[in-house]
C-alpha cells in the first residue's frame, strides 16, 4: 500500500509542471497558522496522539518539574516499582506492594 501511495505521489508531481512565471519562491507551512515550519507541528501530523486531558494539563501547571513528572507517571499507571525506587536509594525494601 505504501509503495502504491509513493507511486501515486510521483505521478501527481509529474503531471503538474511547475509554473516559473509566478514570481519569487516562498515557503509556507500549512500545519502552522504562522506558516513557519515547526518540528512540533510535523510530529503531530505524522503521529497524532490524543492524550488524556489531565496529561496535557500537568505540563501547564506551575509546579516543580519532578512533581509534574511524578503526576504524569501516576496518571499513566507507570510509577516506579519498588526495585526501581530502591535502585535510586529511595525508601522501602525493594518489594512492590
Amino acid at each position: 500500500a505504501e509503495t502504491d501511495a509513493w507511486h501515486d505521489l510521483l505521478d501527481y508531481i509529474a503531471l503538474h509542471e511547475p509554473d516559473l512565471e509566478i514570481g519569487e519562491d516562498r515557503t509556507r507551512w500549512r500545519l502552522e497558522p504562522s506558516r513557519q515550519f515547526s518540528s512540533k507541528s510535523l510530529y503531530q501530523a505524522i503521529a497524532p496522539s490524543p492524550g488524556h486531558e489531565a496529561l496535557t494539563t500537568i505540563w501547564a501547571i506551575r509546579l516543580p518539574l519532578k512533581i509534574r513528572i511524578f503526576l504524569w507517571q501516576w496518571i499513566r499507571g507507570r510509577l516506579p516499582s519498588g526495585v526501581e525506587v530502591l535502585k535510586r536509594n529511595g525508601p522501602g525494601d525493594g518489594r512492590c506492594p
